[in-house]
C-alpha cells in the first residue's frame, strides 16, 4: 500500500483506519511565496461556580472586605516562576506556575448582558458566543448567534469538520452543555466519553467491529492498523532525522493516549455495540479523570492538525461535583459556592466554605496544567512544542461565589498562538466585554472579517468591538 500525503498528512490503514501525522518539515513542499501556514487552535477549557476571589461590599455603613483574595496573584505586571511559588503561592493560580512564562492572566472582563432567569444557564451561553439571550425557562437559556470555536472551525477547519465538543459530566442535569453554539438556539451536543472522542478522530468508528474491539480489548494499537504505511514512511531518504524523531514521539503518544483512555475505569468495553449511549463515564466518582482524559484528546487533535478549536465543559451549568481534597469527598460544588448546603438562598452554613472554594480552584487550575503539559509534551514543527503554536483558554462563566457576579470574570490563557498572542503577563482587560477577548483569540488563529482583516467584531453588534492590545503581539 502507497503511503498518501496531503495537507492533513494522512496515514490509511486496515479497515479504513485513518492517522493525521504531525507536520513533516521534510517532505513539504514549500509555496512560492512564504512558508507553510501554520496550524493555530484554540482550545476553552470551562469551570463553573465562580472563583474565591476577593469581594468587598458594605456592612454597617462601611465598605470592607468580605471575601479575600484567593485566585489572582497579588500585582499585575510580568509572571516568573519564582513569584507564583514564593509570593503567590497561596492563590490558585499558583498551580500553573511551571508554565508562567507562556501565560496572560485577564482580569477585567465582563459578561455582556444581564442574567433576567438563572445566573448560572444565563451565563454560560454568553460566555463564548458574547451574544444576546433567551432565558426560557430558569435552566434553559439560549445564545442568539454562534460561539467562537463555531467561527474558528468554520473558517479554518477541513470542509465539514466542525469543532470538538467534550463534557465532563452528567446528561440528566438540570442545565447540562450550553457553553458550545451552532448558530442561533443552535446548541451542540457535547460528548461525554472521551473514548469515543479518540475513536472518532482515528477513524475507527467507520472500520469493521472486529477491528473495533481489537483496539477496545487491547489486542492492538491504532500503530498497529497503520503500520506498513508507517514503515514505509521512516524509511524513505528524504525524511530528516528531526522529522523521524518528531514521528516516532508522534505515535508514541498515540500509543499512550489509548492506554490512559483503555485504563480509565470510567471507560465501558461493551460500548461499541451501543455507541451513544452512555455508561459510567459521567458518574461524579471519574469526573476529574474523564476531564484529564478529553485534555488528552484534545492535546492528541492539536499534534495531529485535526482541529482549529475544541471546548471542554467540566461540571453541569451549576458544577454539582463533590471534589476530593485531602482524602475526603467534599460538598457539592454549587453548594459550596453558596456557602451554605442549598442549591437556593437558605440554607445550613458550610464551614470553611470559602477555603473549600479555594482548594477546588486549585483542583480546576491542576486540570488545566495537565492540559498545558500534554499541549507542551509534543514538539512543534516551527520550534518549542505544540503548547506555542495556539493557545490554551481556562476560563469561569461567573466571577465569584456569592453573589455568582459578571465583572472580572477569570479568564486565562496559555501559549502564543505561534507568535501572535503576549505571554508571562497578568492583565487588567479595564472592564470589556467578552467579545473582545474572543476578538482577541480568534484573531490570533487566524480568523478574519468579511474584508479579510484581523477578526474584530464577534460577538452582539451593540457592544464595542476591537481586541485587547496588551495581549496582542504587533
Amino acid at each position: 500500500m502507497r503511503t498518501r500525503f496531503d495537507r492533513r498528512r494522512f496515514l490509511l490503514g486496515v479497515g479504513g483506519v485513518a492517522v493525521a501525522l504531525p507536520f513533516l518539515e521534510s517532505l513539504h513542499v514549500p509555496r512560492a511565496s512564504a512558508g507553510p501556514d501554520r496550524f493555530r487552535y484554540a482550545f476553552f477549557v470551562r469551570a463553573g461556580n465562580g472563583v474565591a476571589q476577593q469581594q468587598r461590599g458594605w456592612v454597617d455603613g462601611m465598605e470592607q472586605e468580605i471575601e479575600p483574595e484567593q485566585f489572582w496573584p497579588r500585582n499585575l505586571g510580568a509572571l516568573t516562576s519564582a513569584r507564583m511559588t514564593g509570593e503567590d503561592a497561596d492563590r490558585a493560580t499558583s498551580e500553573l506556575a511551571a508554565f508562567a512564562s507562556r501565560l496572560s492572566l485577564v482580569r477585567g472582563v465582563n459578561r455582556p448582558f444581564n442574567t433576567p432567569s438563572c445566573g448560572h444557564s444565563d451565563s454560560i451561553v454568553q460566555l463564548l458566543t458574547s451574544a444576546q439571550i433567551v432565558s426560557g425557562s430558569a435552566n434553559d437559556a439560549a445564545a442568539l448567534d454562534k460561539s467562537i470555536d463555531w467561527r474558528i472551525a468554520e473558517q479554518l477547519n477541513a470542509p465539514g469538520r466542525d469543532p470538538m465538543t467534550l463534557m465532563a459530566g452528567p446528561t440528566d442535569a438540570y442545565i447540562r452543555e450550553n457553553l458550545s453554539w451552532r448558530g442561533a438556539r443552535e446548541r451542540t451536543p457535547a460528548e461525554r466519553s472521551p473514548l469515543n472522542q479518540y475513536m472518532r478522530m482515528m477513524g475507527i468508528t467507520s472500520a469493521p467491529p472486529e477491528i473495533q474491539e481489537r483496539i477496545i480489548t487491547r489486542q492492538n494499537s491504532v500503530n498497529d492498523l497503520v503500520r506498513d504505511e508507517l514503515e514505509a514512511l521512516l524509511s524513505r531518504r528524504d525524511l530528516g532525522a528531526l522529522d523521524r524523531r518528531r514521528l516516532t514521539q508522534h505515535m508514541e503518544a498515540i500509543r499512550d493516549t489509548e492506554l490512559s483512555l483503555l485504563s480509565c475505569e470510567s471507560m465501558d468495553p461493551a460500548f461499541m455495540s451501543r455507541l451513544g449511549e452512555i455508561s459510567n463515564v459521567e458518574s461524579n466518582d471519574v469526573r476529574v479523570e474523564v476531564a484529564e482524559r478529553h485534555m488528552e484528546v484534545l492535546a492528541l487533535a492539536a499534534a495531529c492538525n485535526y482541529t482549529h478549536a475544541g471546548t471542554l465543559q467540566v461540571g453541569e451549568g451549576n458544577d454539582q461535583t463533590q471534589y476530593e481534597f485531602e482524602g475526603s469527598r467534599l460538598p457539592r460544588f454549587h453548594w459550596i459556592s453558596h456557602r451554605i448546603y442549598s442549591d437556593g438562598a437558605e440554607g445550613e452554613t458550610i464551614p470553611d466554605a470559602i477555603t473549600l472554594h479555594h482548594q477546588v480552584d486549585r483542583i480546576h487550575m491542576r486540570l488545566f496544567r495537565h492540559l498545558l503539559e500534554r499541549l507542551d509534551s509534543y514538539d512543534s514543527a516551527y520550534g518549542g512544542s505544540v503548547l506555542d503554536d495556539g493557545v490554551a483558554v481556562w476560563m469561569n462563566d461567573l466571577s465569584n461565589g456569592p453573589p455568582h457576579g459578571g465583572t472580572n470574570v477569570p479568564w486565562l490563557l496559555a501559549g502564543g498562538a505561534g507568535g501572535r498572542l503576549r505571554t508571562g503577563q497578568y492583565v487588567d482587560a479595564g472592564g470589556v466585554h467578552y467579545n473582545r477577548i474572543l476578538n482577541t483569540i480568534g484573531a490570533a488563529v487566524g480568523c478574519t472579517t468579511d474584508d479579510g482583516s484581523p477578526l474584530d467584531d464577534f460577538g452582539d453588534s451593540s457592544l464595542e468591538g476591537g481586541r485587547i492590545d496588551s495581549l496582542v503581539v504587533t
